[in-house]
């Protein structure tokens, strides 16, 4: 810590005589206090850390000023209720509402490398969303840089929001988070109908130009349709998203086809759009109409609110005409 002049000088100098005075014991135990109580710091010198690209990063205090470069971290790093650390977020990072008043570095693919650097983070938290290229530029710039790729499974996010808490100095409040996280997918799955035939699906993104989107067997999406006893007709594709082929989803004919939509009207749009390509007509999903709208926001953020989006599908598929609870 670099002391201040300007702070220190009335209390260590002689202004009358122009010499420096040796500090007197008090003095000196006053700014021992105050320094101890100002710097949270580990309960041991340094704590070190590994990314998943195998980077070491050091800390020898309790992050302060953290920046945070996907939205499903911004997210767990206020369900871990640490808003008051974070100073900067991504253009994207939307949610909950008091993310949106933090200082925007960039976008997800495009953060700005000198409005990290202004905002003088001691933990900057990336995520396999962000460009590998971006991602070195920080490690090389010797930014306190943790990057992360896992997420696939409930498992997964849990160790995922695990180690984030232990990076900022949040031992324990994981351990409620999961817990409560834990309670609530056994709420959720318990009302899942045990079916002899899965349903067939087709999960696709609105908004991406002509072709028809969808999630391969590596997503975290294709796990959730799993969990929540649904077939996913691009389950056997390799990735995290694919365009799929008209033809190959001809002959899959899906019963279900869940479309992602960032609102109604986008949902509305995308099945006007679908039943009007003439060859998909014969499908039993557009033949029946039987469209189902999911929030887009909501199913693609690897975060805490995963289980909201897990509790909307399994809603939607099998009790859609349940009457909303009041």
């Amino acid at each position: 810590m670099r002391l201040n002049r300007s702070a220190t000088g009335s209390a260590f100098s002689d202004h009358s005589s122009g010499k420096r005075s040796q500090p007197r014991l008090s003095e000196c135990l006053i700014f021992i206090i105050i320094f101890l109580l100002t710097v949270p710091a580990f309960s041991s010198d340094v704590k070190i850390f590994r990314d998943d690209f195998g980077r070491r990063l050091e800390l020898n205090h309790c992050p302060q000023r953290i920046i945070s470069l996907a939205p499903n971290l911004t997210e767990i790093l206020f369900a871990l209720g640490l808003s008051q650390q974070v100073v900067g977020v991504t253009s994207f990072c939307d949610y909950p509402e008091e993310a949106r008043q933090k200082e925007i570095i960039g976008g997800l693919v495009d953060p700005s490398l000198e409005k990290i650097k202004v905002l003088q983070p001691d933990l900057v938290l990336g995520f396999r969303g962000n460009p590998r290229r971006i991602l070195d530029r920080l490690y090389e710039e010797k930014l306190p840089l943790q990057a992360f790729e896992i997420g696939k499974t409930f498992e997964d996010l849990f160790s995922l929001i695990e180690r984030i808490s232990r990076l900022t100095c949040g031992e324990d409040r994981w351990q409620e988070l999961n817990s409560n996280l834990r309670e609530r997918i056994k709420l959720i799955e318990a009302r899942v109908p045990q079916v002899k035939a899965p349903a067939k699906v087709f999960l696709t993104l609105y908004g991406q130009g002509q072709e028809l989107w969808t999630c391969g067997q590596n997503s975290y999406l294709n796990y959730l349709l799993n969990r929540a006893g649904l077939q996913n007709v691009a389950a056997n594709f390799e990735g995290n998203w694919l365009a799929y082929n008209p033809e190959k989803l001809i002959a899959d004919n899906p019963e279900i086809i869940l479309i992602l939509a960032r609102n109604q009207e986008g949902f509305k749009q995308a099945t006007k759009w679908l039943e009007s390509l003439t060859p998909l007509r014969e499908i039993k999903a557009i033949k029946n109409k039987n469209f189902i709208f999911l929030d887009e926001n909501l199913f693609s953020r690897f975060g805490p609110r995963l289980v909201d989006a897990y509790e909307w599908l399994v809603k939607a598929v099998y009790f859609a005409s349940e009457p909303e609870r009041k």
